[in-house]
């Protein structure tokens, strides 16, 4: 289960509820026990970074872009 309350954007920390359900789909699919350790939202893209180091990369949509 994908577990998180906060979201950094821009030094502004927001609620989970704001994450696009495209991105909570994908992680349940392809990262059901992943732990998120940090969100940061940017203009056009969503950076979700894992506890086990993995970068997950959304465009503005939700969509899933690339890991890195």
């Amino acid at each position: 289960m994908v577990n998180w309350s906060l979201i950094n954007s821009d030094g502004r920390k927001s609620s989970s509820s704001k994450i696009r359900k495209n991105i909570v789909s994908f992680m349940t699919k392809h990262h059901p026990c992943s732990v998120v350790q940090s969100i940061e939202k940017k203009y056009d893209a969503y950076k979700i970074h894992l506890m086990n180091g993995l970068c997950l990369i959304f465009d503005a949509d939700g969509r899933y872009i690339k890991t890195n």
